[in-house]
């Protein structure tokens, strides 16, 4: 009796032992079974193994209060979708990998024989994300689709695997899918780029939303076996339109949605979504800083040659001080960024920003992409060391070269201000604006570029914290609870 007293796992089909009753029945002396009659003993003991059988089912079934499987189908299938980077294409669905792991590994050792943990192989590249996130897609719904019909399923996703799992959890729930919502017993969502602030959390409740903003017809009828995970200060999945509009259209920009073509290339070759964001940052945070001291700028720039011209040494060493100040920030920013790239990322997420920044700063970065930047940065800093050599001879009492030194300074004072103030003032491609113009007349420039700004910062912030990568490990034994629990009590 020791062995019917033994707990069991759920699919556990050994039904508390029911052999031992037929095994007393099939105890009688063969003598009796000749006595009346009975079949061959070859055939009487194929009906009876038969007979076992059917009995073992059927007591299980009773015990357990499940569907049988057939056999070679387990009861469970759990598909774990890897997040970016975690899998690829030709990897092996059996081995564990990635956050997942945890869930798949935890799953296989509750469950044993009774769940088939699969890894589903698919790109899983940051870039071009939206087209690898497409197979994703195509392949887990072809999975589901090649599924024995008597098992059911868990999926579970982290990062794009959340964007892939989430979408076909969508399909099957709205019934465009090639399986049934009743099959699926539970679907886990970790950090998910489309994740709807209406969907229940594990763990601690986050504010706002995927950066991709949330799937529009929803989980429909799988809504209650839809759960999510989003770790605080988690971009990828906590943000909002209202909050930070220019990184929730550019998340949209970076997926694809909205029938936007995802941006995903430069001139080096394919660049991440993260990639570009950083850079983005760098951007903004460069003109936030620069566009403030663009009069002054101007006003220096026109009256550095006079300077020069002049002999007005210290004026001159003051200018050329004060226009590299100002021009230090897009002289860094164009050192860190592809300006192209990032043009060409805000002109495609403008669109979807509604409350404007993002084609105001699309439109400056355009105008900044087609400047020569970094001529003007070497005849700043030619001017300024030239100033400063005459300055030092002046204060010495070497008058002549001091004179000398500023003489060098003509040709360079001149060419950087015809390079600056054309880059500052000439209209330049189809924008109709000048870098000044759109810098100081639009009167929402200004709360745009803060507003650019101050979201760049808490995108840098986002980065370099690395919650998007650690932040969910103590949250993982909660998820696999609540997976267990729908397994058990789903029917």
């Amino acid at each position: 009796m020791r062995e019917a007293t033994r707990p069991r796992a759920r699919f556990d089909f050994s039904g508390g032992n029911p052999m031992r009753t037929h095994r007393s029945r099939s105890t009688r002396p063969i003598a009796q079974f000749r006595r009346r009659g009975r079949a061959p003993a070859r055939m009487t003991a194929a009906a009876t193994v038969t007979a076992l059988l059917a009995a073992t089912v059927t007591a299980t079934a009773i015990a357990t209060g499940t569907a049988t499987a057939a056999p070679g189908c387990a009861p469970v299938t759990a598909i774990m979708v890897p997040g970016t980077g975690e899998t690829n294409a030709a990897a092996n669905p059996a081995q564990p990998v990635g956050l997942l792991a945890t869930l798949g590994n935890g799953l296989a050792t509750r469950y044993g024989g009774d769940i088939d943990v699969r890894y589903l192989s698919y790109p899983a590249a940051a870039a071009p994300y939206a087209s690898s996130q497409t197979e994703g897609k195509q392949v887990l719904s072809g999975l589901l689709g090649g599924l024995c019909s008597e098992t059911r399923v868990v999926l579970a996703g982290y990062s794009q695997g959340a964007d892939v799992a989430g979408d076909v959890a969508s399909a099957i729930g709205t019934g465009s899918s090639t399986i049934a919502a009743s099959r699926v017993a539970a679907v886990a969502l970790i950090a998910d780029p489309r994740r709807d602030s209406a969907t229940p959390q594990l763990g601690t409740n986050t504010d706002g939303q995927g950066v991709s903003g949330p799937r529009t017809q929803g989980f429909g009828s799988l809504a209650d076996r839809v759960r999510t995970v989003c770790a605080a200060g988690d971009l990828y999945c906590a943000t909002s339109d209202q909050s930070s509009p220019a990184w929730s259209a550019l998340g949209r920009a970076f997926t694809g949605e909205d029938s936007t073509p995802a941006v995903s290339t430069s001139s080096d070759g394919e660049l991440d979504a993260a990639t570009v964001a950083q850079q983005v940052v760098v951007v903004a945070s460069g003109l936030a800083s620069f566009a403030s001291g663009i009069p002054t700028l101007l006003g220096d720039l026109g009256a550095l040659p006079g300077a020069v011209l002049a002999g007005n040494i210290p004026e001159a060493h003051r200018l050329s001080s004060e226009i590299n100040t100002a021009f230090s920030p897009l002289v860094q920013l164009a050192d860190k960024a592809d300006l192209g790239l990032v043009a060409r990322a805000l002109e495609l997420a403008a669109p979807m920003d509604t409350s404007g920044t993002t084609a105001i700063a699309a439109q400056i970065v355009a105008i900044l992409a087609r400047t020569d930047l970094s001529r003007v940065a070497t005849d700043i800093g030619s001017a300024q060391e030239i100033a400063w050599r005459a300055t030092e001879k002046l204060a010495a009492g070497d008058v002549l070269g001091a004179g000398i030194e500023l003489v060098g300074m003509v040709p360079i004072a001149a060419d950087l201000a015809a390079t600056a103030a054309q880059a500052l003032t000439t209209t330049s491609g189809g924008s109709g604006s000048s870098l000044a113009s759109a810098l100081t007349n639009n009167p929402n420039t200004s709360s745009a570029l803060s507003d650019l700004a101050r979201e760049g910062s808490d995108a840098a912030r986002f980065y370099t914290s690395g919650v998007h990568q650690t932040g969910y490990d103590s949250t993982l034994p909660t998820v696999l609870d609540w997976i267990t629990n729908q397994i058990e009590h789903t029917k």
